[in-house]
C-alpha cells in the first residue's frame, strides 16, 4: 500500500503534478495532518488547486485531525515543542514529529493500515534530510529522489526543478507549507502573512506572547518566534534576514 504524506508545499505540488502526468502511480491513501496551526494559505491551495487536480485521478486528500496529537504547544514534561529562539540559541524541533508524523500514523492505524510505503516530499537538494522510518510497518519512500531505487520511479528533482515542473504543467505556484507560528519563517514570509493573512498573524502574535510569558514565569530568560528575540508585533519585517537559515530536520515540514 502506498500512503502519500501530503505536506502542502512545493514538493507536494510537484508530486501531484507527476501523478497528473502519469509519471508516478496513484497512491492508495493521501493524508495531511492538521497541526491546528497550519497557515490559511496552505488550506486555500489544497482546496482551490490540489483537490480539483487530484480528484481527476480519484485521489481524496484525507485530513488527520489535530485531536490525534497527544500534546499541543508543550510536551507532557513541560518542554516547548516549537523550535523557538532563546537568548543563546534555538530549541529543538519536536512539533513536526508530534503534530504531523505521529498524527498521520495514528490516523492510518485508525483506518486499519498494517503496513505501507509512505511517500515523503523531499527533493534532491535536501537529501541529507532522508531518514529511515523508526517503525517496521512504515517504509519511507522519497519519490522525488528516486529512493529507494527498487520502487522504480526514476524521478530525481531538486526544488527549483520541482517548481519549474509545476509551472510547466500549468499549475499555480504553491505556498510554503508551515504553521502560522513557525520560527523557521524568514522575514519575507512573516511580512506576507502579516499583509495577506492578518488573522493568522494575529494568532502568531498572541501565541508568541503566551510562550514568552510562560517561559519567564518558569524562571527562564525568554523564548521568541523570531530570531530578533522580540515579540512579533514589535518587528519590522522589511529588514534583511541574518545570513543563517535554521532548517527543519524532520523531513515533514516545508515540503
Amino acid at each position: 500500500m502506498i500512503v502519500w504524506s501530503y505536506g502542502g508545499g512545493t514538493q507536494t505540488a510537484a508530486i501531484a503534478a507527476l501523478i497528473d502526468a502519469g509519471v508516478l502511480p496513484k497512491p492508495d491513501l493521501t493524508v495531511i495532518a492538521d497541526t491546528g496551526l497550519e497557515s490559511t494559505e496552505t488550506w486555500e491551495y489544497l482546496e482551490q488547486v490540489m483537490r480539483p487536480l487530484l480528484a481527476k485521478h480519484g485521489i481524496e486528500v484525507q485530513i488527520a485531525p489535530h485531536s490525534l496529537a497527544n500534546v499541543d504547544l508543550y510536551s507532557h514534561k513541560g518542554k516547548l515543542l516549537v523550535p523557538a529562539f532563546t537568548q543563546t540559541g534555538k530549541l529543538p524541533t519536536y512539533c513536526s514529529s508530534e503534530w504531523k508524523t505521529l498524527v498521520v500514523r495514528r490516523h492510518l492505524r485508525s483506518l486499519g493500515v498494517e503496513e505501507c510505503d509512505m511517500w515523503i516530499g523531499i527533493s534532491t537538494d535536501e537529501i541529507e534530510r532522508l531518514k529511515p522510518s523508526d517503525k517496521q510497518w512504515v517504509h519511507h519512500v522519497w519519490p522525488l529522489c528516486n529512493m529507494p531505487v527498487s520502487m522504480g520511479y526514476g524521478v530525481q528533482m531538486n526544488r527549483i526543478e520541482c517548481l519549474q515542473y509545476i509551472r510547466n504543467r500549468g499549475i499555480a505556484d504553491p505556498p510554503k507549507s508551515c504553521c502560522v507560528i513557525c520560527p523557521h519563517r524568514r522575514n519575507p514570509q512573516w511580512q506576507r502573512q502579516k499583509a495577506l493573512y492578518p488573522q493568522d498573524h494575529k494568532r502568531a502574535v498572541e501565541i508568541g506572547k503566551v510562550i514568552l510569558e510562560h517561559d519567564l514565569q518558569s524562571g527562564h530568560s525568554g523564548v521568541w518566534l523570531h530570531e530578533s528575540r522580540k515579540p512579533l508585533d514589535e518587528i519590522d519585517f522589511s529588514q534583511a534576514d541574518t545570513p543563517e537559515l535554521f532548517g527543519c530536520d524532520s523531513g515533514f515540514c516545508w515540503t
